[in-house]
């Protein structure tokens, strides 16, 4: 029930909370100057020593818990030797209730914020050790030779040491008790944080498997409509291919069928298309990446590790093939990605070619071990590659490298 192992580490305090803590520590200082100098005028007791030596002490007290959240354990060690060594040069001093306080506030401090729990139960042991080992010592220095005539139970003296001992017990487990209760709620408020996050995270994750589940049946819905339009125009082609001559009239209706229909088409997949963008989508207002944007594709914050070079002088490259290549290289990099688990680095390299008949070429390479055949991305992603590469007319190479890993290579001609 008390969590003594305090598994949890609470998160270091906040610039705010840090600048509070400054404040505090002044304002102590200030109280307990002001306490000390308010104790011995009303009770006409004289310090022992140089007043400012005490004066200095008090301070010192008080500022100490200035980082009482950054420092816990070095604050109540502070604190305790002040009270000691304050007790042992004039007892009557510790009576002051600042000096009672910070003492308390400075064990409570270590149980509501240390995050070194070995080192917390090893300082709170020292602490009341030292302190009762103290406080015992005073009984067995003060302990009277003859004892009194008493009408009670006990004599005044085991009655004061009775009492005393009773008050520190609830001084020094009241602080515990009370920073550790404080300590609970924070790990209280981190845990509920954390579990609003994950439920907002499983939110927005339902939220896109449900979009992206409508896409793919929309998208199915789309492949439908054009194939089933592209069949009739293409039985209507054939019609009217065969009857052009002989009956005019038929391939005429046949023609003017396949017009409807093209149009019927089109004006469908607008639709279905319009339905697949992103709601305020308006990236078809943006410029398509280029080779200019391949840099971008290889990050080092992610693991494997992707350089980016540039081989050769720049030329001019048709805007289409500039896209495919760019697509070719983000296929590649997401291959990457998803399935060389045991790949470290990589590598993305746009190379200008110009000996004679100039082209252009992307190259994106990683160093894993594990052995992957050309086909296993799955999905259509290498497939595309090599399907863009032929679109323009280019070369493809896709396979396992000699040396280790895996090639994606693709060379375009520019004319």
């Amino acid at each position: 029930m008390l969590d003594l192992d305090r598994r949890w580490e609470r998160p270091a305090p906040t610039p705010e909370q840090q600048r509070n803590d400054i404040w505090i520590g002044l304002g102590s200082a200030v109280v307990s100057i002001a306490s000390l100098e308010v104790w011995r005028s009303a009770y006409n007791v004289p310090i022992n020593g140089p007043d400012w030596i005490a004066f200095a002490v008090f301070a010192v007290a008080g500022l100490a818990l200035a980082v009482r959240r950054r420092l816990p354990l070095s604050v109540l060690l502070v604190e305790a030797v002040i009270f000691i060594a304050m007790g042992q040069r004039q007892p009557e001093l510790v009576i002051v209730f600042t000096m009672q306080m910070l003492l308390f506030a400075s064990l409570y401090a270590a149980w509501a914020w240390s995050r070194r729990t070995r080192a917390l139960h090893a300082a709170t042991v020292v602490v009341l050790v030292a302190m009762f080992g103290w406080l015992i010592w005073q009984f067995v220095h003060d302990m009277p030779e003859d004892p009194p005539v008493h009408e009670g139970l006990m004599s005044p003296y085991w009655a004061m040491v009775v009492y005393s001992l009773a008050i520190n017990l609830i001084y020094f487990g009241g602080a515990i008790a009370w920073g550790h209760v404080a300590w609970r709620s924070a790990r209280q408020r981190f845990e509920l944080a954390e579990q609003h996050d994950r439920v907002l995270a499983g939110q927005q994750r339902d939220r896109e498997n449900a979009v992206r589940a409508e896409r793919v049946r929309i998208a199915r819905d789309l492949h439908d409509v054009v194939a089933h339009h592209v069949s009739g125009i293409g039985v209507q082609a054939a019609g009217a291919a065969r009857s052009i001559e002989t009956r005019p009239d038929v391939a005429r209706t046949a023609l003017e069928t396949i017009e409807e229909s093209s149009r019927t088409a089109v004006s469908q997949m607008h639709q279905l298309v319009g339905l697949l963008r992103d709601d305020g989508d308006d990236r078809e207002l943006a410029p398509q990446p280029g080779l200019a944007d391949l840099h971008t594709i290889a990050t080092t914050d992610q693991r494997p590790v992707l350089s980016f070079h540039q081989v050769g002088e720049p030329f001019a490259v048709p805007a289409t093939i500039q896209l495919s290549l760019f697509r070719v290289a983000q296929e590649a990099v997401a291959n990457i990605r998803r399935h060389a688990a045991t790949a470290e680095t990589g590598s993305v390299t746009l190379r200008y070619l110009g000996d004679g008949a100039e082209s252009v070429e992307v190259e994106i390479i990683d160093d894993g071990r594990g052995a992957r055949s050309p086909g296993d991305d799955g999905g259509f992603g290498l497939t595309g590659i090599r399907e863009r590469a032929a679109m323009h007319g280019g070369t493809c190479e896709i396979g396992p490298r000699p040396a280790g890993g895996f090639r994606v290579r693709v060379r375009v001609p520019v004319e």
